[in-house]
């Protein structure tokens, strides 16, 4: 009886997977973090140009400037808007890249602890092959000595 080999290809198909997975999941961090920078990056953006509109507010200014002024204020919230759609976007998939790697990690200790059972039983099987052949030698042994 031999340690079958497969326990060995299903454990590190199930690894090779685990770390496909961790990779992802740290990209995922990683775009995460750069969408949350940017959202803050075009809320400051929008806070100093509000303050501005409403400092120029106080100035003579042309119907186009101010026409401007509002219109840039509106695509600066456009934007912002769409930031946060990705934020919710990039976060949920995030959620299930996580669930993903778990999974992963719990399938890849599940295919350990198989290979290890199959190694056990082969020594165990071993072990009971060589105490009977010693028993029988002893045997064997008994009897040419009668």
């Amino acid at each position: 009886m031999q340690v079958r080999s497969c326990w060995a290809v299903l454990t590190k198909k199930a690894k090779d997977k685990e770390e496909d997975l961790q990779l992802t999941y740290a990209q995922s961090q990683k775009r995460l973090r750069e969408l949350q920078e940017s959202r803050h990056r075009m809320d400051s953006l929008l806070e100093d140009y509000k303050k501005r509109a409403a400092e120029s507010q106080n100035l003579l200014h042309s119907m186009a400037d101010t026409s401007n002024q509002r219109q840039f204020i509106l695509h600066l919230q456009d934007l912002v808007i769409r930031v946060e759609k990705d934020i919710i976007k990039a976060s949920a998939e995030l959620h299930g890249i996580k669930l993903a790697l778990t999974e992963a990690t719990h399938q890849r200790m599940k295919m350990e602890t198989m290979q290890e059972k199959d190694a056990q039983t082969v020594k165990t099987w071993e072990r009971k092959r060589d105490q009977k052949e010693m028993d029988a030698l002893g045997l064997t042994l008994f009897n040419l000595k009668a």
